[in-house]
C-alpha cells in the first residue's frame, strides 16, 4: 500500500514525500546511536485508538537551538526490531508548533499492538521506542482493560505510580495487559512554587524533593508568568509550553506515554485553578472579575500541541455528530464578561472574546473499544456556569472556612437550581437572612453547557456498547457533611467545585439515563486527590433515592492528598474547631498513629462517629454513634492516597481496582511500591436491575476506619 494510505496529518503539519532509512532503535531508557544533532527530549506518545488507526506524537529539538524546519521520519512496525514495517513517511515540523508533531496513522489492523519511532538528521538521531494499540472493531467480543489517572503536580511528588502500572503490566499475561490509559485532567498544573503544591511528611513539614540524580524537583521560572497572591502562574503560550516540557522530564510519565495510548480530557489546571469558561479564580471575590481569554487560547493551543488526541478525526457514536475539533487560532483580548444579563439560557457569557476563546478547541468526544466499551469523554470546565455561591457573598463570613469547599448544603443546592429552586419559588435568603439568594432569577447551573449536554444524552442513548464508561473530570456523587455535633453550624457539601455544586444538572443527567433505560454506566473520576467508590443516585435529595450509576474515583498520581488539604487549615484560625472531624492524634491515647484520617469516618459514618473516635480512639464506640443517613451510597473512602484506578470490562461484568501507592516523595527507579489495592466487582445489570457495586476486598492493609489500626 502507498504510505499515504497509512498516514494523515492533523492540524498544520505537512506530509513530505521523501523517505529515508533508520538503523537504530530507541528504548525505555532513551535512544541509541545518532549524531546528537537532534533529540526528542519529551519522548513519544500515542492517543485515541480507533479500529485501524491511532494518533502518534513526539517533539524534536535541534542541539544548536535552531528555529528552522525539521524533517522527522516516522516508522511503524508490528515488532520491536522493525523487521515488519507497515508504514513510514517523512513529516515536517516547525517552530509554529514548538516542534511538536502529531499524526494520525490509518490503515492499520484493529486490536493490534504496534511499535513506532521517529528519527531526525543524518545520523540518524532516534526517539524513544513507542508501543501503541489500535481499538477492536465495534462488534468484537473482547475484554477491555483500562487504567485511569489524574492530578500529577510535578512539585508535589514523583510520577512513580506510572512505574507501578508498567511493572504490573510487564509481568501480566498478554490477555490481562492494559490497553489504554484514560487521563482525566490536571496533566500539568499552571502554577509553580506555590505553598499548596509542596508535600508534607508524617509530621507535616514541608519537604524538599530531589530526583535520583540529586536534582531538585522544581519547575524553572516561567518565560513570562503572572502572580496573584502566592501563586506564580502561566500566562502565555510560552509559559504553558514550558509546563508541558517540564512535566515530561519525569521518566516514569514518559515511559507510560511510550507504552500505552492515552485518552485525555482536561480539568482545571491545564488552564487555571477552579476555572469556569475563561475565568480564573485566584481571588475570593466575584466582584473582582478575572477574565483571562488570552490565557485560555494559549492553554488550549499548548494542550493541543502536547496531547495526542484525535479531535476533528474522532468517530463517535453512529448518528451522533462529532463536535470535537482541532485547535484553530483566535485573537482575543481580556474583556469583562458583563452582568448576569449577559448570559444565554445555559449561563454561558456571550461576551465575544469569551465565546471566541472557548471555540478554539473542542475536546468532548467518545471512543468505541470493541463491543462492550464506549468511553464517553466530557469537558467539565469550558462551558460550566459560575460557581453557585458567589465568592464575595460569603467572603470573610465566620460561617465559612473556604470559598468553594465545605459550603452550605442548602445554599449550594438552592442557588444552583436558580429560578427553578423550590419548584420555581426560590427563597429570598438563607440561614436566618444572613445570605441573600442572588441567583433567584438565574437559570439553573450547568457543568456541561447546552450543546455538550445534548451530545452527552444522544451519545449515551445511541451507543449499543455493553458498558458506557464516562470519563468525567470531577466527582459526580454526593459528599454530604452532616452537622450532628453542631461544629459545622449547618449541613454542608465537601466540594462545590465538583458535581455537588451542579446538583440540578446532575439530577437531569441521571434521570435521562433512568428514563431511557440506559444501563451499565460507570463513571471514572479524578480531581479530588482521594479514592472513593459508590453509587450515584438519580436524585440524592428525595426521601428514597434510586441508584443510577456506579462511580469510581481515583486519587492523584502525585498531588497532595485530600486529607492534607483539609488537615492544614484546621491547625489554626476559623477551622480549628473542625479538626476532630478531619484528624486526631491517637498517640495521645496510647495508639500508634499521629494523624488519623478521621475525615474518612466523617464521610462514611457521620460527624458524631468521627467525634467519638477522636475522643476515645475506640472504633466500636464510634460506630455505635453512626448516622446511617450520612452518605449511604458511599462504599469506600481513602482520603490520604496517591494512586490510580484499573477497570476491566467484559460482556459478563466489570471489575475495578483502586491502587494506593506509597507516598511518591522519593524518586525510586523501581517505583514507590503499593500500600493497598481495593477490589470491586460491578455485575452486569439486566433490564430491571439497579446498578450494584460489590466490595471492597483488599490486597494489603485496608485504610482507616475499615482497618482502624492503619
Amino acid at each position: 500500500m502507498n504510505r499515504r494510505d497509512f498516514l494523515k496529518t492533523s492540524g498544520s503539519f505537512v506530509v513530505i514525500a521523501s523517505v529515508g532509512g533508520i538503523s537504530a532503535c530507541g528504548g525505555d531508557d532513551g535512544p541509541a546511536g545518532g549524531t546528537g544533532l537532534f533529540s526528542f527530549p519529551q519522548g513519544v506518545a500515542s492517543g485515541d485508538p480507533q479500529p485501524g488507526a491511532v494518533m502518534l506524537w513526539t517533539r524534536v529539538e535541534a542541539a544548536d537551538g535552531g528555529s528552522g524546519d525539521v524533517t522527522v521520519h516516522l516508522q511503524v512496525a508490528t515488532d520491536e526490531a522493525f523487521t515488519n514495517l507497515v508504514a513510514e513517511d517523512d513529516l515536517t515540523v516547525t517552530a509554529a508548533s514548538d516542534f511538536t508533531l502529531r499524526t494520525l496513522v490509518e490503515g492499520l489492523t484493529a486490536d493490534t499492538i504496534y511499535y513506532y519511532r521517529f528519527q531526525a538528521g543524518p545520523g540518524p538521531d532516534v526517539s524513544d521506542l513507542g508501543r501503541t494499540w489500535t481499538a477492536p472493531m465495534p462488534s468484537a467480543d473482547v475484554p477491555i482493560n483500562l487504567v485511569w489517572a489524574s492530578c500529577q503536580d510535578f512539585e508535589a511528588g514523583f510520577h512513580g505510580a506510572y512505574r507501578e502500572m508498567i511493572n504490573d503490566d510487564t509481568a501480566a499475561p498478554a490477555a490481562s495487559r492494559i490497553h489504554a490509559v484514560v487521563h482525566l485532567g490536571d496533566f500539568i498544573y499552571e502554577t509553580r512554587g506555590s505553598h499548596f503544591s509542596e508535600p508534607l511528611d508524617d509530621e507535616f513539614r514541608i519537604l524538599t524533593l530531589a530526583d535520583r540524580d540529586g536534582v531538585a524537583r522544581r519547575i524553572a521560572p516561567f518565560p513570562v508568568g503572572g502572580t496573584a497572591g502566592a501563586s506564580n502562574y502561566a500566562t502565555t503560550l510560552a509559559d504553558y509550553r514550558h509546563q508541558y516540557k517540564q512535566y515530561l522530564r519525569d521518566p516514569d510519565l514518559r515511559a507510560a506515554r511510550a507504552r500505552w495510548p492515552f485518552i485525555h480530557t482536561w480539568d482545571d489546571h491545564e488552564f487555571t485553578n477552579d476555572c469556569w469558561q475563561t475565568s480564573a479564580n485566584y481571588t475570593d471575590e466575584r466582584s473582582l472579575d478575572e477574565p483571562m481569554q488570552r490565557r485560555k487560547v494559549a492553554a488550549n493551543q499548548a494542550w493541543f500541541e502536547f496531547i495526542p488526541a484525535a479531535l476533528s478525526d474522532a468517530i463517535g457514536v453512529t448518528g451522533v455528530a462529532n463536535q470535537a475539533h482541532d485547535f484553530t487560532a483566535a485573537t482575543v483580548v481580556d474583556a469583562p464578561f458583563g452582568t448576569a444579563a449577559d448570559v444565554d439560557a445555559n449561563n454561558l457569557f456571550t461576551e465575544p472574546n469569551n465565546i471566541a476563546a472557548l471555540a478554539t478547541l473542542t475536546i468532548y468526544r467518545s471512543i468505541r473499544l470493541g463491543a462492550h466499551c464506549e468511553v464517553v469523554i466530557t469537558d467539565g470546565r469550558s462551558y460550566r456556569s459560575d460557581h453557585a455561591i458567589p465568592e464575595d457573598l460569603i467572603f470573610g463570613s465566620a460561617y465559612f472556612f473556604d470559598q468553594r469547599n465545605v459550603l452550605s448544603y442548602e445554599m449550594s443546592t438552592q442557588m444552583d437550581a436558580g429560578n427553578q429552586a423550590n419548584g420555581g419559588s426560590p427563597p429570598a435568603s438563607f440561614h436566618g437572612g444572613n445570605f441573600a439568594n442572588t441567583n433567584r432569577t438565574r437559570a439553573p447551573g450547568t457543568m456541561l453547557g447546552g450543546p455538550q449536554k445534548a451530545w452527552w444524552k444522544a451519545t449515551m442513548q445511541g451507543s449499543n456498547a455493553t458498558w458506557k464508561v464516562w470519563a468525567n473530570g470531577v466527582p459526580l456523587m454526593r459528599f454530604f457533611l452532616d452537622d450532628g455535633t453542631g461544629a459545622l453550624i449547618f449541613p454542608r457539601l465537601m466540594d462545590s467545585d465538583a458535581w455537588d455544586g451542579y446538583n440540578h444538572e446532575r439530577n437531569e443527567l441521571m434521570q435521562h439515563l433512568r428514563g431511557n433505560s440506559i444501563k451499565n454506566v460507570v463513571t471514572i473520576t479524578g480531581d479530588i486527590h482521594a479514592h472513593f467508590a459508590g453509587i450515584v443516585m438519580a436524585d440524592h435529595d428525595v426521601a428514597s433515592p434510586v441508584p443510577a450509576v456506579v462511580e469510581l474515583v481515583a486519587a492523584g498520581i502525585s498531588s497532595n492528598t485530600l486529607f492534607s488539604f483539609f488537615e492544614y487549615p484546621t491547625r489554626t484560625g476559623a477551622a480549628v474547631g473542625l479538626r476532630n472531624l478531619v484528624t486526631y492524634d491517637a498517640t495521645a491515647m496510647g495508639g500508634t498513629q499521629k494523624f488519623v484520617e478521621n475525615i474518612n469516618m466523617t464521610l462514611l459514618y457521620g460527624s458524631a462517629s468521627a467525634t467519638v473516635m477522636s475522643q476515645t480512639d475506640n472504633i466500636t464506640m464510634a460506630l455505635a454513634a453512626r448516622d446511617p443517613a450520612v452518605n449511604p451510597h458511599l462504599k469506600y473512602a481513602d482520603s490520604n492516597a496517591q494512586g490510580y484506578g484499573v477497570l476491566r470490562i467484559t460482556a459478563a461484568g466489570a471489575t475495578a481496582d483502586l491502587v494506593t501507592v506509597n507516598r511518591p516523595v522519593t524518586d525510586v527507579p523501581a517505583g514507590p511500591g503499593k500500600k493497598r489495592t481495593a477490589h470491586f466487582t460491578i455485575p452486569l445489570a439486566g433490564p430491571s436491575d439497579p446498578p450494584v457495586l460489590q466490595g471492597p476486598t483488599f490486597t494489603g492493609r485496608a485504610p482507616f476506619p475499615i482497618d482502624p489500626a492503619t
